[in-house]
């Protein structure tokens, strides 16, 4: 019994601490990207169709400062790195997935290393995802601009 009140609570403590990081990461990715100064940080928020305060939100979900877009195309097969899948990021799969609040879910199932068997059943980019792996490009976001 005293073996198992220990464990939950170095199990609590470590979630804590994992907590405190990602916090102190986050804002540092924030500040970062502020220094870039406005008219560029304007410009690369509306490319991707995030106002200030959406973006601010989103910096405040967890793994904010962690692109997991890219691991997640990643892990179920999709080079994140190609002109076709980069095309459809940059469109509206980036504002998904960075407003998206499973993150913490996603984050656990890139780290287990077993995303690819689950993320159907709560990311919102699942259909994009699948739209991209047929034939290596989508079929139902071909022709369409950012």
């Amino acid at each position: 019994m005293a073996g198992n009140l220990i464990s939950e609570t170095v199990g609590a403590w470590r979630s804590v601490l994992s907590f405190l990081a990602d916090r102190r990461r986050s804002r540092a990715a924030t500040r970062e990207f502020w220094a870039m100064g406005r008219d560029e940080c304007t410009g690369i928020l509306n490319d991707i169709g995030l106002s200030r305060s959406e973006f601010d939100d989103a910096m405040r979900l967890p793994y904010a400062s962690e692109d997991l877009l890219s691991s997640a195309m990643r892990s179920v097969g999709i080079d994140p790195d190609s002109f076709q899948s980069l095309q459809a990021a940059h469109c509206f799969m980036s504002r998904t997935c960075i407003t998206c609040l499973h993150r913490r879910q996603c984050h656990g199932h890139l780290a287990a290393f077993d995303f690819e068997s689950h993320y159907q059943d709560f990311c919102p980019n699942s259909v994009n995802f699948a739209d991209l792996l047929v034939d290596g490009r989508s079929q139902s976001m071909a022709g369409k601009a950012c």
